[in-house]
């Protein structure tokens, strides 16, 4: 797995709700709670969807 991929994942596997991901960076809470449920897998979503989760998930998690 890449580490695209590995952050993302982080971020889906977290506390953060979906709703404060949405808020902060646009992403809409449906596409993030598919991926949480498994409704969607994270090698389907876009890239420009994807850039902005990385992007957030490392500034908001700790690594």
């Amino acid at each position: 797995m890449s580490e695209y991929k590995k952050t993302i994942q982080k971020l889906i596997d977290s506390d953060i709700s979906s709703y404060q991901i949405h808020k902060d960076i646009g992403v809409a809470t449906s596409r993030i709670s598919d991926l949480r449920t498994g409704k969607r897998d994270l090698g389907g979503i876009s890239l420009d969807t994807a850039e902005k989760l990385y992007e957030y998930a490392k500034a908001h998690l700790n690594e």
